[in-house]
């Protein structure tokens, strides 16, 4: 008969296996979210309710079931600028793959898990956005029978 001790261990061991990037990876990334300008304001939003506003430079933690997180960033005298930061495969997935091979299918449960709390994933250390200055041009209109100009200024 196994013992109580042998079973505990052998379910310990078993999670273990089949959720390894969920144990060995963290769930978010440090990410320093840099803009040209600096100060610029910056709302990030993903999946799962994710939401965050900021002031550029900043370090802010992301959690990888987010991505990806769009980054929303205006300061005065700039465009309104949107961008993507998209999470990439950390490396654990491959580690899953491999197991999954060995065991023959029947660590699947460890890519399942991984995958739904983002354990496979990871985000750049670094993201800096540009601002496009915002600037006026000038639009010439005439009326169809030409007599009225209108010298407008679009952004």
């Amino acid at each position: 008969m196994i013992s109580l001790i042998t079973r505990i261990a052998a379910c310990g061991s078993l999670v273990a296996v089949v959720a390894c990037a969920s144990a060995l990876n963290p769930l978010a990334s440090d990410v320093r979210i840099g803009t040209n300008p600096e100060a610029a304001h910056c709302e990030l939003t993903g999946r799962d309710g994710y939401r965050a506003e900021i002031q550029t430079p900043v370090m802010v933690t992301i959690p990888h079931a987010a991505a990806p997180v769009v980054v929303v960033c205006t300061a005065p005298g700039y465009r309104r600028t949107v961008n993507s930061l998209n999470a990439t495969s950390s490396g654990w997935i491959w580690g899953n793959s491999a197991l999954l091979i060995v065991t023959g299918g029947a660590a699947v449960l460890g890519l399942v898990v991984d995958e739904v709390l983002g354990s496979n994933w990871t985000y750049p250390s670094n993201a800096e956005f540009e601002l496009d200055a915002e600037r006026q041009r000038p639009v010439r209109v005439q009326s169809r029978d030409g007599s009225q100009d209108l010298n407008l200024r679009a952004r």
